[in-house]
């Protein structure tokens, strides 16, 4: 299995509409590309992250060019800080 760990950068005020944005279309997008799971952790001041984990090294590389780095993550205010792909080493 290998994981993308993606940080963001998020406007306090764009909070809410990124949260709807995840519920409504990005967490579907990335089950619909072959993630087995993911998880969005609540942002912290203006940081976020998320880990999406799938199968193969090749699908989550091609999750991540995706997403690139001071781009706009598909919500106003919100910026990909890191995007980086590694091999899970234990999952529960």
């Amino acid at each position: 299995m290998y994981g993308v760990f993606i940080e963001v950068d998020a406007s306090e005020s764009q909070i809410p509409e990124a949260r709807e944005e995840l519920r409504q279309n990005i967490a579907p997008a990335a089950r619909a590309a072959g993630a087995r799971a993911g998880y969005w952790l609540a942002p912290h001041g203006h940081h976020g992250v998320a880990v999406v984990v799938f199968d193969s090294e090749e699908e989550a590389r091609k999750m991540a060019t995706q997403l690139t780095p001071g781009e706009n993550a598909g919500v106003p205010g919100v910026t990909f800080r890191t995007v980086e792909v590694s091999e899970v080493l234990a999952a529960l």
